[in-house]
């Protein structure tokens, strides 16, 4: 995993002279981003950041109360200071804990929706939410926040990507079949609005972290 992250560092050298990546508000994750991109981000003035949640305590803990490991602590941290230290304007999650928990590295309340529509579970046992995941589209979509951070899982981060950069795009970041593959974990999907649309860029293992 950290030779992916530095693998991602060496292939962005070529990007951004150094002044103009420190102008851009959020340096550290510009840096991350391919070469070739990286203009028309800074350039952007609406981000969405997709993740799927950190590693949990443990590949077969599913439920909606299942926490992050310490890997997947590490993660949160890892990104959370990719961020930096300003909160993003808006952060989204699915009820699960393992999914706040991980757009908590945002430093910003986290709004949660639904895991799945029409399921009421919340990450507190007994607790329930109605809040579904389309009022979260609708507000990355029609607010005026400049940086938008989203929690989902591997299928739900797909749901995102299809919704503002379209079915192809998101198939094209690695969303076969409508979920990310079982080992993409650590990587960061950036919506970013340009030439009158959403386009997708990719920054894989930008917080991963080497298991425990």
């Amino acid at each position: 995993m950290i030779a992916t992250y530095l693998s991602a560092l060496v292939l962005t050298a070529a990007g951004l002279d150094g002044a103009a990546a420190a102008d851009f508000d959020r340096p550290a994750l510009l840096e991350l981003a391919p070469a070739d991109l990286q203009a028309d981000i800074a350039a952007s003035g609406r981000h969405i950041l997709v993740v799927r949640h950190a590693y949990k305590i443990s590949p077969d803990c599913n439920g909606m109360e299942c926490p992050l490991s310490e890997t997947g602590e590490a993660m949160v941290a890892r990104l959370s200071g990719l961020l930096g230290e300003a909160p993003v304007d808006r952060a989204y999650a699915s009820a699960a804990c393992r999914t706040r928990l991980t757009a908590a590295a945002g430093h910003a309340e986290v709004v949660a929706h639904q895991a799945v529509d029409g399921y009421a579970a919340d990450c507190t046992p007994g607790a329930t939410i109605e809040r579904q995941r389309s009022a979260a589209f609708a507000e990355a979509r029609d607010g005026e926040a400049r940086w938008t951070l989203a929690g989902e899982h591997s299928n739900t981060s797909c749901l995102w990507l299809a919704e503002f950069a379209g079915t192809a795009a998101a198939e094209a970041a690695g969303c076969a079949e409508g979920r990310l593959p079982e080992t993409a974990y650590g990587d960061i999907y950036w919506l970013y609005q340009s030439g009158g649309g959403w386009q997708l860029a990719v920054l894989p293992g930008a917080f991963s972290v080497d298991a425990e």
